[in-house]
C-alpha cells in the first residue's frame, strides 16, 4: 500500500513539475475584457456608443490595450487622449484568424503545411481590456 501511495505522490509530483503553458499566459485576471469577433482581415472600428454600451465612456484613450493571440495590438484612436467624445471612435487593422497557434498541435511543428488557416475557426477574437498606466 505504501508503494503504491509513494508512485501516486511521484506521478502527482511530476504532472505538476512538466505541465503544459495553455498560452493564457496574458492575461491580467483582475481586468475586465470586452471581446471582438473579427470574421475576415479589414479595418474595424469601435464607436463611441458600444464603448458607453459597455460603461467605458470615461475611460481615457491612453488606457486602452487591445489583445490578439496574446500579444498586444496597435490602435488608432480618433482623440489623442482623454475620453472618446460622442462620435469618437477606436481604429484597428483586424486579421482574420490565421493557423500559427495551431502549430503546438502537431508533434513536429515543421509537419504544419499551412499556418495561414486555422482548423477550428476563420474568426479571431480581440479582447479590449483597460491598463490604467497606459496602453
Amino acid at each position: 500500500m505504501k508503494k503504491i501511495l509513494s508512485i501516486f505522490i511521484l506521478l502527482l509530483i511530476a504532472s505538476t513539475t512538466f505541465s503544459q503553458a495553455y498560452n493564457n499566459e496574458w492575461i491580467d485576471y483582475s481586468k475586465t475584457y470586452y471581446k471582438f469577433k473579427i470574421p475576415r482581415n479589414a479595418v474595424y472600428r469601435i464607436n463611441q456608443s458600444t464603448l458607453v454600451t459597455a460603461g467605458l465612456q470615461n475611460v481615457p484613450v491612453e488606457q486602452f490595450q487591445l489583445w490578439r493571440n496574446g500579444k498586444e495590438e496597435t490602435m488608432y484612436t480618433s482623440v489623442a487622449s482623454g475620453p472618446l467624445p460622442a462620435g469618437g471612435y477606436i481604429e484597428i487593422w483586424g486579421k482574420q484568424n490565421d493557423g500559427k497557434p495551431d502549430n503546438a498541435l502537431y508533434k513536429d511543428p515543421a509537419n504544419q503545411l499551412n499556418d495561414a488557416y486555422s482548423f477550428e475557426t476563420d474568426t479571431s477574437s480581440y479582447f479590449l481590456t483597460i491598463n490604467p498606466a497606459g496602453g
